[in-house]
């Protein structure tokens, strides 16, 4: 709908501004001509094209290939050349070439133009989703969730990390590149490269054994009896003031996220329409993103009496791999030294995503490791790997305005936006449900964990500061 909407006031706009006035035409005796306007396109003179009949001069209808166009807007038609093998200046053997039809007027040869565009990124993306990972309670409480159906009165037990939106990695930078030649006036091959660093966090938390109490909530549901599930939680740091616990814990707990972007475009652009100080480009071509997001916890606990210690660890990672077309538009206005640029368009195309999923837990006494399991409280044996392919879209918006300082040189100010449509994220492949019927670290219930990936999106926006050189 976006891309219509422009499509349309982009037509509606050009062609208006096409519109030739039939004002008067003044005269001074038989041979000045006033300048003849067409929308805001400037056209010179043409009395040497003028005939006579009798004493009155008759002026010859204006063709399009006499506007000439400045600016540095590609000219419509072939008015002078500067086609492959001219320097520049209409010789004699150029000039005919261009002024008879041959190759380099049929092609519109007449001004080459590149771009170089550098911009710097100031990028946010969406807080991302997970379950609530740690959590917090007063000393004499039990770290667990309430129940959402049936919130006991009094609960002091607050997330601290995780979270619907709970993830939000603030503020990254990155890089933009556009690098492409006209070898026409209408029509023209580029390539885009754009990089964004890691967007993420980290947390930690710890305890001596006294003071909060600090857990990682799981919901237990045992395989004999899933009548019976009910919230509980790994402890990390525990009083012994807690009714149910003989002594007291103490511990730590460290989790991060980070999620990274990149992405290459080789595309080709057609002009639709344009005036001298308005263009409107059909751009299409190829896209490939990749965005890799991941996701690990870990956590040790020791007993104060007996320096029994067990730790935890999980690790979620994911991969989405994109390859596909792009179709879309993009508007160039100026007026002076400033310049405006819209580049609004779809990428559509095969998502392949992949979730690789990492469990490892241990105990002991006195820092000696007894017990090794190829598991954690969040990661089974059966579940350590997957992969799809999703059909997915990817709508992007950049708007630039660019201030021209020097010739063929601007400095530019813009806001992006896109968003990620069928993305694997980290957060949202972990499952709280867990086995409590075996030793807390060995996972059986894979009847209670996705077999699946999980769809999720993802928008990225921000703004861009960059530097254009037209040659």
């Amino acid at each position: 709908m976006t891309l219509a909407a422009m499509m349309l006031s982009a037509s509606v706009s050009v062609h208006a501004g096409e519109k030739q006035f039939a004002g008067d035409t003044e005269y001074a005796g038989n041979e000045q001509a006033s300048q003849a306007f067409v929308g805001d396109l400037g056209v010179e003179p043409v009395a040497h094209r003028t005939t006579h009949v009798g004493n009155l001069p008759s002026y010859a209808p204006i063709s399009v290939g006499d506007m000439q166009l400045g600016g540095g807007i590609a000219q419509v038609g072939c008015t002078s050349c500067d086609a492959p093998g001219c320097d520049g200046g209409c010789d004699a053997s150029c000039g005919s070439s261009c002024d008879s039809g041959a190759f380099a007027g049929l092609m519109n040869l007449c001004n080459k133009d590149g771009w170089i565009r550098a911009e710097g990124l100031i990028m946010f993306m969406q807080a991302r989703q997970a379950p609530v990972l740690v959590a917090t309670a007063d000393p004499t409480e039990f770290p667990v969730l309430p129940d959402p159906n049936n919130p006991p009165s009094g609960a002091t037990t607050v997330p601290v990390w995780g979270g619907d939106d709970g993830l939000d990695g603030g503020v990254s930078g990155g890089t933009r590149f556009d690098v492409g030649r006209y070898f026409s006036d209408n029509f023209g091959i580029g390539g885009r490269f754009m990089w964004l660093s890691e967007n993420g966090d980290d947390f930690s938390m710890s305890g001596n054994g006294t003071g909060m109490s600090i857990g990682r909530p799981f919901f237990q549901i045992p395989l004999t009896n899933p009548g019976t599930a009910s919230e509980s939680a790994l402890i990390v740091n525990q009083a012994s003031s807690n009714p149910g616990v003989v002594a007291p814990q103490r511990g730590m707990v460290q989790s991060s996220f980070s999620t990274d972007l990149l992405s290459a475009e080789a595309y080709a652009r057609m002009t639709y329409c344009h005036t001298k100080s308005a263009r409107v480009e059909l751009i299409g071509g190829y896209s490939y993103f990749r965005l890799d997001d991941n996701l690990s916890i870990y956590s040790r606990s020791i007993n104060n009496n007996t320096n029994a210690f067990s730790s935890d660890f999980s690790e979620f990672d994911t991969e989405n791999e994109f390859n596909g077309g792009q179709i879309g538009f993009e508007s160039y206005v100026t007026r002076g030294p400033w310049a405006v640029r819209m580049l609004s368009k779809v990428h559509m195309g095969n998502m392949s995503r992949t979730v690789q999923k990492t469990g490892r837990s241990d105990d002991g006494v006195d820092n000696v490791i007894n017990n090794v399991y190829d598991s954690s409280l969040l990661v089974d044996e059966e579940q350590l790997a997957s992969s799809d392919d999703e059909f997915s879209f990817i709508p992007e918006l950049n708007v630039t305005l660019g201030y021209r300082f020097r010739d063929h040189v601007s400095f530019t100010v813009g806001y992006n936006f896109m968003y990620f449509d069928k993305v694997a994220l980290a957060g949202q492949q972990i499952n709280r449900n867990v086995d409590g019927t075996d030793d807390p670290r060995t996972i059986g219930a894979a009847n209670y964990r996705q077999p699946t990936i999980v769809d999720g999106s993802l928008w990225v926006q921000g703004i861009s500061l960059g530097t254009t050189i037209d040659y």
